[in-house]
């Protein structure tokens, strides 16, 4: 049963985030140079450090398989920088690593 009080925050989350990007585009210019060349490196590894907290958690143990071939299957399409074919290749491998165990 999923708790409503989490669905909230998750909701709240998102659209708070969507909000804060879209303003972003509509108010602040493009970035440049350097900014321009920090801004397109940064996301790999903001979101490699939250996969790294979400796979380990805070027991520091190894992740379960499932999301080990989860977390492998994503990385190994991130190159495409596709966010549909990362996720795609995510959720295939958690559903093959899923099978093997």
């Amino acid at each position: 049963m999923i708790d409503m009080t989490n669905l909230a925050l998750v909701a709240v989350a998102a659209v708070l985030t969507y909000a804060s990007r879209a303003a972003a585009l509509v108010f602040l210019p493009a970035p440049t140079g350097r900014l321009l060349r920090f801004v397109e490196r940064l996301p790999a590894p903001l979101f490699a450090g939250l996969a790294i907290l979400a796979l380990v958690g805070p027991d520091a143990t190894w992740p379960d398989p499932p999301a080990a071939c989860a977390a492998a299957g994503a990385l190994a399409a991130a190159p495409w920088r596709n966010v549909a074919l990362t996720l795609t290749a995510g959720l295939t491998a958690f559903g093959i690593g899923t099978l093997l165990t």
